[in-house]
């Protein structure tokens, strides 16, 4: 039983307001509209298959070498409810930890939600560059 204010939300089948937990910039975008860049060291993603979180972006190394098409960034929280999202190196893919709806490496859906309601949208996936031992997203 609730006492005090009690919010209550739900999954919708509509992907306008399938996201039932709070976005970080109030619409659905996982960020402010304005362009900002996240940055992380190329030392913490050593091996092929290492991800890092950091500021709403998900950074993978996907490739041996240490150029942008060897990395990959994209929201570090799942569309659906918020789940947190991780690099599955085994499969190669992406994977929501909470209802494991699983994206391709370029943001689209290989499989939605299971056992849940609502659907999920295509992931945003983030330009990235490599700078000085850094690589860079930048969310637009």
């Amino acid at each position: 039983m609730c006492s005090g204010s009690c919010i209550l939300a739900a999954c919708s089948s509509s992907e306008e307001d399938s996201m039932t937990v709070p976005p970080v910039d109030g619409e659905g975008n996982g960020g402010g509209n304005e362009e900002s860049e996240i940055s992380v060291n190329l030392s913490s993603l050593g091996a092929i298959g290492d991800q890092v979180s950091k500021s709403g972006v998900l950074f993978v190394r996907t490739g041996s070498g240490n150029t942008s098409s060897d990395f990959l960034a994209t929201e570090a929280v799942c569309p659906h409810q918020g789940g947190q999202l991780v690099w599955e190196q085994d499969n190669e893919f992406i994977e929501c930890q909470l209802h494991f709806s699983r994206y391709q490496t370029d943001g689209a859906v290989i499989r939605g939600p299971q056992n849940a309601a609502g659907n999920t949208r295509t992931l945003k996936v983030y330009a990235i560059a490599i700078n000085d031992g850094t690589i860079t997203a930048t969310k637009s």
